[in-house]
């Protein structure tokens, strides 16, 4: 059996102390993930618990006849169990993904074991202030403005405040899933452009988070497409409403480039490196033919021919090499689950006007 090198050891070996202690998020999905049952029932059974307590309220209140239950309650308890269970789900992933790149990257065990807690890993302070952020945001827009209609709900007290508390929790669990996504696409844009060695011929392993990125960028769309089709007593036309919307969609888009854009910058210059050398060699054998057909010494042109054609082939290969770590089936999902609930949002906007007088 081959013995394991310092470095293999190394990386097999946990680092006594953390770069830093677990985030809030982490603790509660590290806790769900190590119970016996499956981590996706716990996920589940939150959503249905936040819907089940919302609808016992406003039966019991009157406010709805049962078995109604409000789309916009439906979607808070569902979406917030759902955020909580992607950023599980996103950790995973992005722990196999680096694992899939180890062959490519320059980093020592000790670095790689950094690398992989960073990117699974929230750390606690900022976690807490993205939360309380996202809070902060909720109660300036109701201070300037009315932006959420609910006014339907002023006689029945309780369902009201009851929408509201998971309204709340649903903000708050929002503000971690933000800094979740920038702190992971930070990490993988550190790993691409600081550890990856760039080989334009094993492009393979550089995709290995484009996938990430993508889900990301598209659960982050859905979420914002959700909110706006789900609640019908938005005041659409309220900038306190729509200039986030229109900013985290352009966010979500930028999740996607922004985090492979180092790895483009340095698979550029590589290409531009092999190109040049390519079309130097290139150079190189047209002056020796020149001087073949000077000298009138045709006997070596069958080599040179062939060594030409070679070098041709080379050029071909690497100009139509991709310098974007991603695969064309991830764009084409991507851009589908960006476009096509844009598009159903513009035609319902469209249809609303056209038949409203």
């Amino acid at each position: 059996m081959a013995s394991l090198t310092s470095d293999e050891k190394d990386s097999q070996r946990p680092d006594k102390a953390p770069p830093y202690p677990p985030s809030w998020i982490d603790r509660v999905t590290n806790w769900i993930e190590h119970r016996s049952w499956p981590s996706w029932s716990f996920y589940l059974a939150i959503g249905a618990g936040l819907l089940i307590i919302q609808a016992l309220v406003v039966w019991i209140e009157g406010a709805l006849p049962f078995p109604n239950i409000d789309l916009a309650q439906a979607y808070l308890a569902g979406v917030t169990a759902f955020m909580l269970a992607l950023i599980n789900y996103l950790d995973k992933r992005a722990g196999l993904a680096l694992a899939t790149m180890r062959q490519v990257l320059k980093a020592s065990g000790r670095e790689y074991n950094h690398l992989a807690y960073k990117l699974t890993t929230l750390p606690v302070r900022p976690t807490l202030l993205a939360s309380v952020l996202a809070l902060i945001f909720v109660f300036l827009t109701e201070a300037i403005s009315k932006p959420y209609q609910l006014d339907a709900l002023k006689p029945f007290p309780l369902s009201a405040n009851s929408l509201r508390f998971v309204y709340l929790i649903c903000w708050w669990i929002f503000g971690a899933f933000l800094y979740h996504t920038i702190h992971q696409l930070r990490a993988i844009n550190l790993i691409y452009s600081r550890y990856t060695q760039v080989d334009l011929l094993r492009v393979k392993p550089l995709y290995a988070f484009s996938k990430i990125a993508a889900l990301t960028a598209g659960s982050l769309a859905m979420i914002v497409y959700g909110w706006w089709l789900a609640n019908p007593w938005i005041d659409r036309r309220d900038p306190l409403v729509l200039i986030p919307m229109i900013v985290l969609i352009l966010a979500a888009i930028a999740t996607f480039v922004w985090p492979q854009h180092g790895i483009h910058s340095l698979q550029v210059a590589e290409k531009e490196r092999l190109l040049d050398e390519a079309n130097q060699r290139l150079e190189s054998m047209i002056s020796e033919l020149h001087q073949q057909v000077d000298e009138r010494k045709l006997a070596s042109m069958t080599d040179l021919n062939m060594a030409m054609s070679c070098l041709e082939i080379e050029l071909n290969t690497l100009r139509k090499t991709p310098t974007w770590p991603w695969e064309p089936e991830v764009i084409q999902v991507l851009i589908t689950a960006l476009a096509l609930p844009l598009g159903l949002w513009l035609l319902q906007l469209m249809l609303e006007r056209i038949i409203s007088p």
